[in-house]
Formats: C-alpha cells, structure tokens, sequence
C-alpha cells in the first residue's frame, strides 16, 4: 500500500503551489472569524518560511509522504505543533490539491506559449528573409509546384500561432476555484469562495461542489492542447529532417543542432528534428493515458485521480524541451538558395500554370485545359524539349487551338510571381502576409503580457496580504 499508494516522490512539484492556496484559505478563514488570530500568524508564517526554504533550494519535506499536501501539513505540526491542525479547517485535500493543480497548469500555459510564440516569430522572421527565394512545393513528396522559401515558413508560423491561441484558451477554461468544495459536498464554515478565489486570480468560484473535485477536463484540456503542439512540431521536425537530407539538401542546419554517425564520420545527423518528432509520441501518449484514466469514474473523487498528475508533469517537460530545440533550428536553419532553385526546376513543373494560362487568357475550359496540357506534355516527353519549345504545327497535331504565335514559355520564377491571391505564394503576398502575421503575433503578445502582469499582480498582492 505504501508503494502503490504514494505521490510524494514526483508531486512535490506542487509544493509551491500548494502553499499558495493554503495561505490564501487561511487569510479567508481568519476574515471570517474560523480561525484564531495568533494560531493564523503561526500558520502563515511557516507557510512564508516554507516557501523561502523551497525557493532557496532545500528540501524540508517528507519525500515518504503520501503526497506533498500531507507533507506540508506534516512540516507544519513539527513547526508548531497543533496550530498547524487549523489548515485543515473547511477544506479537504479533494478541493486543495485541484485547486493547487489549475494553478501549476497557469504557469505551465504561460511558460510554454512564451515559447510557442518564440518559435513563431523565428519562422516569420525567416519568411521575412526569404520572402523571394524559390523553392520546390511537394505533395506526396513530389515536387509539385514551386513556391517560396518564405511560405512555406509562413504555413508553420500560422500553425504555431494557432497553437498559442489554443494553449491559452485552456486559462479561459479553467477560470474557476475550487477552494470551498471541501470533500465533496461543500462546507458547514461561513467560508467566502469568491475572496479566495479572487486572492488566486480566478475569475469565480466553481459552481458545484461535487463536480469540482472530480473534474480533470481542465487536466485534459491542457493535454489536449499540448497535443495539438506536439503534433505540429513533429510535422516541422520531419519537415527539418527531409530538407537537411543530403540528396535534398535544401536547407543546412549549424553543427550544435547535428551529431556524428559513431561509424560514418560524413554523416550529419539531424539528432533535434528527429527527437522533437520523436517525442510527440510521449505527449500523445499523456493525453491517451488520463483519457482512459478518467473515462469511467462516476462524481466526486477516486484514487484513480492520482494518475492525473505524471502525465500532465511528463507533458510539460517534454513540450518545454521540444519547444526550446525548434526554436534554435527555426533561428539557426540555412537554406540553400541554389540548391531550392535547382530542385524547383525539374522538367513539365509549370505545367499546371500553362492551363491556367490557357484558361484564363485563351477561354478554355479549365479542366479541358488539364487535357491538352496533359497531351503537351507527353508530346513533350517524346520530342524531348520544353513545353514552351514545342512548335505551332505540333501543338495543332494536339488541338487547332493551341496553334497560335504567342505560346508562353512559362518561367518557376513566372509561375511563383503569378500566384498572387491573397495569401499565395507571390513574393508581394508573402512580404503582406507576413505584416499581417507580424501584427497578429504583437497584439497578441502584448495581450497575453497584460494577462500575465495581472495574474502577477494578484498574487503579489496575495503574499504580501
């Protein structure tokens, strides 16, 4: 039972947090009248001193424990002895210990969009740079049609911006206290909610007492948007770990982001990408692991809830980490102009702009226009030339209205300058594009520092209370 039943050797993490809402309970009690004056100061001062200990780096705490919320309050009565039995007061550790969670999952949220959005102005920034340099766009890792180096770092900026409006959104969710719920049922003490709940920056209590201590959606909420980050950074890591490729080559990546083959002395292995895709496994895995945790338990709190706490711990590291490496490849990354060019170009790769071109500047259907240049191109193929070469009598042998005098030869760099729809791949679009994206992401980033002044703000002024 001792074994199976212990936190305390990974949930000390919460320490802090923990003694945040505890303090802020018993400043509400003593408002109220519950707990004795001399017994508050007591416990409030250990809880300070406490705190300064942990902040200083000692351990104090019974790592045998059952769990960091009952080695504080085992701290606190070999401190002072049976004053410390009024934290107890009005709460249970149901109510403390997600109360002390939503918190931690507070800070985690604004660490890591700190870092999603470090990670997105790197990518704008390389778009920025390279808002001209032509490259080749794939599907199904085909060459399909050129675009620019620019877009496509566009296309991941978007998603991680994306990714940090999401993450944020789990603070919205998770906005209510639960301090008060006490067990389950609530509590018989004239307790105010809304004081405490107001002292730990939430917007309000949570209206049920009963679902309140059960309820980790706010646990998978976060999980689930750190999936969604995971998952975006795998596609970027293989992205990263294609265009590095040596008969790729698209881009080149510093040697602090590579590593030696322990056999093949040329080899640069592009170990960050490679373990930013691999660890997503872990993240999806979290989010799997408290899904199923959590799919069967009817109101109120089970043990089974102890499980909440690794997956969201083990997410948390693993994105931090994840995130910090594909900040420094999207800030390091070379791309190699030349060799983007040169894979741009292969044969028949404007292709589809010559039946666009045929539809709009000569009234062909378009998908009769897909048919032609379909037969241009295998006449192409056999008379081995371009399809801008092909002379007027062959493309007559096709179809009477190809045979005109003004047949295009239709540049990569001409079909690149002629994706200009709003939001293409035109260099003038991307450059606009990326205003915008600029714009977003400094609004954006002043909102959430007003937020987390705020959030500052409202614990300071609870500690110092």
């Amino acid at each position: 039972m001792a074994a199976i039943g212990s936190s305390g050797h990974y949930d000390g993490i919460l320490a802090p947090y923990d003694i945040t809402v505890s303090r802020a309970h018993v400043a509400m009690l003593l408002d109220q009248g519950v707990v004795p004056p001399d017994a508050a100061a007591r416990v409030l001062r250990e809880l300070d001193d406490l705190e300064r200990r942990l902040l200083a780096g000692a351990e104090p705490l019974d790592p045998e424990a059952e769990d960091v919320h009952t080695a504080i309050e085992q701290y606190l009565e070999t401190r002072i002895g049976v004053d410390a039995g009024w934290l107890g007061t009005a709460r249970a550790r149901n109510d403390l210990a997600v109360t002390a969670l939503r918190l931690w999952i507070r800070d985690q949220v604004i660490a890591l969009r700190s870092r999603i959005l470090a990670l997105t102005k790197a990518m704008l920034t390389q778009a920025e740079r390279h808002a001209a340099t032509v490259m080749p766009g794939f599907s199904h890792l085909q060459v399909a049609q050129p675009m620019t180096f620019g877009h496509v770092c566009l296309a991941y900026a978007e998603a991680f911006l994306r990714d940090a409006e999401r993450i944020s959104f789990v603070l919205a969710l998770q906005d209510e206290c639960p301090m008060g719920s006490a067990a389950l049922a609530g509590t018989g003490f004239p307790v105010d909610r809304s004081a405490v709940a107001r002292n730990l920056g939430f917007r309000q209590p949570t209206a049920n007492s009963l679902e309140s201590v059960g309820d980790r959606a706010f646990a998978l909420d976060f999980l689930s948007a750190g999936a969604s980050v995971a998952l975006n950074l795998s596609r970027f890591g293989a992205e990263i770990v294609f265009w590095s490729s040596q008969p790729v080559g698209l881009i080149t990546l510093p040697d602090e982001l590579v590593s030696a083959s322990s056999a093949m002395p040329h080899k640069r292995n592009p170990d960050a990408a490679e373990l930013i895709r691999g660890k997503t496994g872990r993240v999806l895995g979290n989010l799997h692991a408290l899904q199923t945790v959590v799919k069967g338990l009817p109101l109120s709190y089970f043990r089974d809830l102890q499980e909440d706490k690794e997956p969201l711990f083990d997410t948390a590291r693993t994105l931090e980490l994840s995130l910090d490496a594909a900040v420094m490849i999207a800030t390091l990354m070379e791309p190699n102009p030349d060799a983007m060019r040169r894979a741009a170009d292969i044969a028949f790769v404007t292709s589809g702009d010559l039946a666009d071109w045929l539809t709009r500047e000569r009234g062909i259907p378009f998908r009769e226009a897909h048919h032609l240049v379909t037969a241009l191109v295998r006449l192409s193929q056999e008379q081995n030339c371009s399809l801008g070469a092909l002379s007027l009598e062959a493309r007559r042998g096709v179809d009477e209205r190809l045979a005109f005098d003004a047949w295009p030869d239709i540049t990569v760099e001409t079909s690149v300058e002629s994706r200009a729809s709003q939001g293409g791949t035109a260099p003038r679009r991307v450059l606009e594009s990326a205003a915008r994206l600029r714009s977003r992401l400094v609004e954006f980033i002043e909102f959430e520092a007003d937020f987390s002044d705020q959030e500052t703000i409202k614990r300071v002024g609870m500690m110092t209370s």
